[in-house]
């Protein structure tokens, strides 16, 4: 796609907004940029704007009065916001970056949806190409905008991209050369209102695909498995229960891979480095999709078995006196935070709570009950949760995150395990959920110090 000398808005200033109005200005269009927040609390964002963008913080008066070629929205804007809904009547088409990004480059593209395990199964995939010797970029959900990085506009280079639901909201001709799609499970509601809608959102990824093309399900999760008949290309699965005939599985403890009647030992599936049911699937499916662009079954091998976890996804924070500390503050939903604790061995501290996204917490409620874990309630949604752990001895409530951790420290003995995995968004307290986790860190470390003076 060519924009030069186009009139293009971006709506939101922030991680995709400003690296897409960057682009758009460095290619010759004529780039303007707006959003709702006042001017000072944006003034860090603004700073990394190039000379030459148009700017309107505070509201969108002038906006709304400007016609535009092009409209490119950031996740965090409600696709039926007054804004966007007025610049689609006028006829401006409305795209998300992720969109953007394709029509600038569409190239082979490797892009990962799910409810759970993007940050990470995204991660790892680069992982193994770079093991590969491929060139290849990791971008998107994951914390860097695809505009933003200049190696995606290099020739050869493969783009990897973690994809939300609110990015592929907002795609139209968007055909990457692999998709995958690892698990559907509730979250985002109040945005997508219903299972049905939040699922048709996530096989946007595949529904460009076509012939060569793969799509990399998991066979183990309902709610992918409802789409597996709509997938117009070829299909490779990955599960922990059955041996498949294209797919990744484990068979007596080992990961195998196979496809077109061939297989390979890929190696001992407790040799993996990131703990937990939940990252066992996370590397079937790094394994499937990385093979399906181009990796080879040694790079696969050794990459998988060196990877150690991401920031905030069931870290390992300390551990001192025989408990463990874990950080897993990206357990934003509730389905994340069954599938931390399913992981967990012993007793369980479990800290949750925080903005709810309308969901049912009934089913974490009867794990917790029935592991006999200790749950530690903050932020918002504490009275919900509260609720549907009913007359639950075992639970307690915080004002802070640093008080949450204090309790769990106190009740804790040697093999317990003090989690943080909220089930919820981080909003209500914190900026992100990686300012929930360096929170979580940090009062962690002051428990550290005082244990240590204490001696």
């Amino acid at each position: 796609m060519d924009v030069k000398g186009k009139k293009v808005l971006v709506v939101g200033v922030g991680r995709s907004g400003v690296p897409a109005a960057n682009r758009l200005a460095a290619l010759g269009a004529s780039a303007f940029i707006t959003d709702s927040g006042q001017q000072e609390k944006l003034r860090d964002e603004l700073k990394k704007l190039a000379c030459g963008i148009e700017v309107e913080t505070g509201g969108h008066a002038l906006v709304m009065k400007e016609r535009f070629d092009l409209v490119v929205t950031s996740p965090g804007v409600p696709w039926e916001s007054p804004l966007l809904a007025a610049k689609r009547q006028e006829g401006s088409e409305v795209i998300s970056e992720i969109e953007l990004a394709f029509r600038l480059v569409p190239r082979s593209w490797v892009a990962i949806t799910g409810t759970n395990g993007k940050s990470t199964t995204t991660a790892l995939v680069g992982a193994i190409l770079k093991e590969s010797g491929i060139p290849a970029v990791v971008c998107g959900n994951i914390g860097n905008a695809v505009t933003g990085e200049d190696a995606v506009f290099e020739r050869d280079v493969k783009v990897v991209a973690e994809i939300s639901s609110f990015q592929l909201e907002g795609c139209v001709h968007f055909r990457p050369r692999v998709s995958a799609i690892l698990n559907i499970t509730p979250d985002h509601l109040d945005r997508h209102h219903t299972m049905e809608e939040y699922a048709a959102m996530k096989s946007r990824i595949f529904i460009n695909q076509s012939g060569d093309d793969v799509c990399v399900l998991n066979f183990d999760d309902p709610g992918t498995m409802k789409l597996k008949d709509k997938v117009p290309c070829r299909l490779l699965g990955f599960s922990t229960r059955e041996r498949l005939k294209d797919g990744v599985f484990v068979n007596d403890g080992r990961i195998v891979l196979a496809e077109k009647g061939e297989s390979w030992s890929i190696g001992d599936a407790k040799g993996l480095k990131i703990a937990g049911g939940a990252n066992l699937e996370n590397a079937l499916a790094a394994t499937a999709i990385a093979f399906a662009a181009g990796a080879d079954v040694g790079a696969i091998s050794r990459a998988l078995f060196s990877f150690t976890s991401l920031p905030h996804r069931i870290e390992l924070v300390a551990e001192r006196g025989g408990v463990r500390y874990i950080n897993d503050s990206k357990g934003t939903n509730v389905g994340s935070t069954l599938k931390a604790l399913e992981g967990m061995e012993g007793k369980v501290f479990i800290i949750l709570g925080g903005r709810d996204k309308d969901q049912d917490f009934g089913p974490l409620a009867a794990l917790v009950r029935r592991r006999g874990d200790y749950a530690i309630l903050i932020g918002e949604a504490t009275e919900k949760i509260g609720r549907a752990l009913g007359d639950y001895p075992s639970m307690d409530r915080a004002v802070t995150l640093q008080e949450a951790v204090g309790l769990g420290a106190r009740l804790a003995k040697p093999g317990d395990t003090v989690l943080l995995s909220p089930a919820c968004a981080s909003f209500d307290m914190f900026k992100n959920y990686e300012d929930r986790g360096d929170k979580f860190r940090d009062a962690v470390k002051e428990l550290m110090k005082e244990a240590a003076h204490a001696r």
